[in-house]
């Protein structure tokens, strides 16, 4: 059985350390967002496992979609497309050094996203005003460079209250994160 409150309080401890991290130097692996984080987790099962790295002001990964993440034969799934997308530019984050929510992320796709080829995906700030972050993310063919799919959205800056009153209310459900081992939520 997992210890819920040990878990929570890891979870807020992990945001808490956000804030305090040393900015990372171009061509550095930046931390995961959490073990259990579907994009870039380390213990998901199900999850990506993204690494990514600082490219200037912005960040990129290498990633493979497997048969986890089919959608049609051959294909990605939308959705775990989206997923990384998105998962991106909360590692963009990290550069901008700011926490921020998904507020709007429009995607586009060009190309069918195939399993067992290599991507590079990307994101970077496109502009910001005020708490609004807007971004761009990209997912390309790794050795041809052809643009498979993008998103352009809008992250909102929050504080660690927004983590802080999230958790509360899912710990109010039984849906804890790191919970997924037991499969509650």
């Amino acid at each position: 059985m997992i210890d819920e409150q040990a878990e929570e309080d890891s979870a807020i401890a992990w945001w808490q350390t956000f804030q305090n991290r040393a900015v990372a130097a171009d061509g550095d692996y930046l931390d995961a967002h959490h073990p259990w984080c579907l994009g870039c987790g380390t213990d998901n099962p199900h999850g990506h496992r993204l690494r990514a790295r600082r490219r200037g002001d912005g960040v990129s990964a290498r990633h493979i979609f497997d048969g986890r993440h089919r959608g049609a034969p051959g294909i990605a799934h939308g959705g775990a497309v989206m997923t990384v997308l998105d998962d991106m530019v909360g590692m963009l984050l990290y550069v901008v050094g700011e926490m921020a929510v998904t507020r709007k992320l429009d995607t586009e796709f060009y190309a069918p996203v195939l399993l067992g080829v290599p991507y590079e995906v990307s994101a970077e700030l496109v502009s910001r005003t005020g708490r609004k972050l807007e971004v761009r993310t990209e997912l390309r063919e790794e050795t041809t460079g052809q643009l498979v799919a993008s998103a352009s959205g809008l992250f909102v800056v929050v504080t660690l209250a927004h983590f802080t009153s999230s958790m509360q209310k899912a710990s109010s459900t039984r849906c804890i994160v790191g919970s997924p081992r037991e499969g509650r939520c």
